[in-house]
């Protein structure tokens, strides 16, 4: 925000009243703090407290354009259906101007709807917002974790068309990877992959399925490239006869065993 501007009054209004957060915890706030008062932003808004409580509508009349959230993983359940990570994306979504954009980085999980309360959550947030599309990331996204994230990206108070095209991209392959002892690097394809991915992402350039798919969506459907993903490609001919090969190999090993049945016709199918 700072870059894009040079005046001098418009940055001290930045740091002042264009910056909010929320956190809970008070190590996590303080070492927040810390961190902006270091780079030179000041504290800006950041408020020690539960983003529960704080009420969507006043939070609202802050005018935020743009809302970006890492929620708790893994915490909610039908006894604590709030701490859902979808739950907090519906109060962050509700929390923005109309038209914001929202971006949030989740467990792909959290994408499947694969509890009744998830499946609510992601049926209320299309009847009043926008899901854009999902990123799927590396597994080691988050190194010595081990949850497999993905970003996701809505835009605020305008309900979900059943029309709308979304993009569901790959990007497990981002160009970082794993050092002994040092943990996830970056190797010289990042730049150029991130680049490509944005791209994409913003229709500069055509991709083929299998880095991403434009598809309308359900909200019964799993929010996740391997989801919607379809192979378009033309096998070659070398392909259909190793595909074929490994059929009869399989066939011939189950008759050998004696389940010959597998392969006869049902006369009464």
């Amino acid at each position: 925000m700072l870059s894009k501007t040079d005046n001098a009054a418009q940055k001290k209004s930045i740091r002042q009243k264009q910056l909010h957060g929320i956190e809970i915890r008070p190590n996590m706030f303080t070492i927040a703090t810390t961190n902006m008062i270091l780079r030179g932003d000041g504290k800006s808004n950041l408020l020690n407290d539960d983003f529960f409580k704080l009420d969507a509508g006043k939070l609202q009349l802050k005018q935020a354009t743009v809302g970006m959230m890492n929620p708790p993983y893994s915490q909610g359940s039908k006894q604590n259906p709030d701490l859902y990570e979808m739950s907090f994306v519906e109060h962050l979504l509700d929390s923005l101007v109309i038209g914001a954009r929202c971006l949030v980085i989740v467990p792909q999980s959290s994408m499947t709807g694969k509890s009744k309360e998830e499946q609510a959550l992601k049926e209320n947030i299309l009847k009043h917002h926008t899901l854009e599309g999902v990123i799927s990331l590396s597994k080691d996204t988050f190194y010595g974790v081990g949850t497999i994230p993905c970003i996701a990206v809505f835009t605020a108070g305008e309900p979900h068309p059943a029309e709308k095209i979304c993009k569901f991209v790959n990007f497990e392959n981002d160009g970082y990877k794993v050092a002994a002892h040092v943990g996830l690097v970056e190797t010289e394809s990042a730049k150029d992959k991130k680049q490509h991915l944005l791209d994409v992402w913003f229709n500069r350039i055509e991709s083929e399925t299998r880095f991403c798919v434009k598809t309308t969506i359900e909200a019964t459907d799993e929010w996740l490239y391997s989801f919607y993903y379809f192979n378009d490609e033309i096998p070659s001919e070398e392909d259909f006869i190793k595909t074929i090969g490994d059929y009869l190999t399989f066939e011939f090993s189950m008759v050998m065993q004696g389940r010959e049945y597998l392969f006869k016709e049902d006369d009464h199918a």
